[in-house]
């Protein structure tokens, strides 16, 4: 296990990325996010900007301080990891885990960066390292991460570095990157044992920039699950001429393409009204292993 107490983060090596170097904060530093930022850039060899900690950021970080104490030994797993922009001296952003790995060899990753260094493949950069970082501690088997629905950004920035969606709730996706791929080898495909998988989906009303008059508002969704199942969250509704203007899209959704099939990069689909201006997103949210004989009519055995 990668255990480092509270007394080590201080020396602890930084990691470092084509762009920037990422350092693990020690509890005082955390502190420092709340009460003296700029004393905390400072202790990072980076520029005073001025900058102050987001107020909705002060209770997770107050939180990371609690399990730091509470588990000293586990302190790298719990603290914040400060990325400087390495041409400026910049502190840009945080990045870490929440937590050590749970019995199932799992560890969580959030991470942020300042408004003005987004869009800039930063965070890309970051979430491989740390990835590459936690892989590196034998117990851990998976690391995985949650989005709001409406964050696509954050979404592709863990597609980019192989994540994948394997749930998913009215609000958030959840992501996971294993060691191991769950998708079956070219032989085991060719031996066949009636076994196969599919993408459960949501489909998302992303953006109404429009007159729609069918009621809908961004946010509303339905869900395809078990090969062929529609369902809408409780007191929902989706519009029967959006669903037909996506519907013709969603098998190929369920399957895994090539990589470099359009059908793996393009996710959005839109109302046929043009004055609506109606933009649906489809986000694959678990993958299901099916039965061919549970979905088929025809045996398995007898082809």
């Amino acid at each position: 296990m990668i255990a480092h107490s509270l007394t080590e983060l201080a020396n602890y090596p930084p990691l470092h990325t084509e762009r920037m170097r990422l350092a693990p904060l020690t509890l005082a530093q955390m502190q420092m996010q709340l009460d003296d930022y700029p004393g905390l850039e400072r202790s990072l060899g980076a520029r005073v900007t001025g900058n102050r900690l987001e107020k909705a950021m002060r209770k997770n970080v107050a939180r990371g301080m609690d399990y730091m104490r509470q588990e000293p030994d586990n302190a790298i797993w719990n603290t914040y990891w400060a990325a400087i922009l390495e041409e400026d001296s910049t502190f840009v952003g945080g990045i870490g885990f929440k937590g050590p790995a749970n019995a199932d060899g799992e560890v969580e990753l959030g991470y942020g960066f300042d408004e003005p260094y987004r869009k800039r493949g930063l965070a890309t950069e970051a979430v491989k390292a740390m990835t590459q970082w936690a892989f590196q501690e034998p117990a851990v088997a998976s690391v995985t991460a949650e989005t709001n629905y409406t964050n696509i950004p954050s979404a592709r920035v863990l597609q980019k570095n192989g994540f994948r969606l394997y749930a998913a709730t009215d609000h958030f996706l959840y992501w996971r990157k294993s060691r191991q791929g769950i998708h079956p080898t070219e032989e085991e495909q060719r031996k066949g044992d009636g076994n196969f998988t599919l993408y459960d989906l949501a489909v998302v009303v992303e953006a109404i920039d429009g007159h729609c008059t069918c009621d809908m508002q961004v946010g509303d969704r339905f869900f395809l699950r078990n090969s062929s199942s529609l369902s809408l969250p409780p007191g929902g509704h989706f519009c029967v001429y959006a669903l037909q203007a996506v519907l013709p899209l969603l098998p190929a959704k369920q399957r895994l393409n090539h990589p470099a099939d359009w059908m793996e990069t393009d996710s959005r689909a839109v109302y046929p009204d043009p004055a609506c201006k109606l933009l649906m997103r489809v986000d694959r949210t678990n993958e299901r292993l099916l039965r061919h004989d549970d979905v088929s009519p025809i045996r398995w055995e007898s082809l």
